[in-house]
């Protein structure tokens, strides 16, 4: 634990001095200008521009990054011949993936928060399970491919079919929060577990069971590739 700890601030320090965290920083203004010019987006609008389909690809480069320190320096050729558990290590930078994310979505989530109320806070959890199948997109290509570039693209196709792929995927659409019915779903003005709402779970579901799908492929295609996960 202590080890994990180390590199997620040695992860830390490298992010707040690489281009790629001043581009990242950078969105968040750019957030606050068309919040600031939102008087055409009705509350549900505004949560899926924001959490459905900026945050999607934010996480992508994210995850792209974190991936990238090891795979890209070719450094994993060389950690990989020590006794490291690979699904371990597999799963330590998602893990430092979803911190900074987690880190930078706060800063904006928190603040709308105050103004548009818990609606904000619900419509980000509500699309958890999208990052969740989109960083297990990102991280089964990146380890397919064995670089960084492979992931990215992968998730870039993703987002696309997230935002032009809507009468393709019909109810297992990624963008939700546009819909009043599940606007109501999500601020816990209908029931739960009623017939009506039955298909937005199944869209959930579907997204979760997705990204374990894809992080297990990951963990598989990781242990074979470069020999046995201790």
């Amino acid at each position: 634990m202590k080890g994990c700890l180390i590199r997620l601030r040695l992860f830390l320090k490298l992010w707040f001095t690489s281009l790629y965290s001043f581009m990242s920083i950078l969105l968040i203004p750019i957030i606050g200008i068309i919040i600031y010019n939102s008087g055409m987006y009705t509350l549900d609008d505004l949560s899926s521009l924001i959490y459905e389909k900026t945050a999607t690809i934010w996480f992508v480069f994210i995850i792209q990054w974190c991936f990238s320190i090891d795979l890209d320096s070719k450094f994993y050729n060389q950690l990989i011949t020590y006794p490291v558990v690979k699904w371990k290590f597999l799963l330590e930078r998602a893990l430092f993936s979803v911190i900074i994310f987690l880190g930078l979505t706060s800063i904006v989530t928190i603040p709308l928060g105050f103004i548009y109320g818990t609606f904000l806070w619900q419509s980000f959890v509500f699309t958890i399970p999208v990052y969740l199948a989109i960083g297990g997109f990102v991280i089964l290509g990146t380890i397919i491919g064995k670089h960084s570039l492979g992931g990215i693209v992968t998730g870039i196709f993703f987002w696309m079919m997230i935002l032009f792929g809507g009468a393709l995927l019909r109810e297992l659409n990624a963008i939700l929060l546009i819909y009043g019915s599940v606007e109501r779903f999500v601020s816990g003005d209908t029931g739960f577990f009623l017939a009506e709402n039955h298909w937005i779970l199944v869209n959930r579901l579907f997204y979760i069971g997705l990204g374990v799908i894809c992080m297990i492929g990951a963990i598989l295609k990781i242990s074979r590739g470069y020999g046995n996960a201790r």
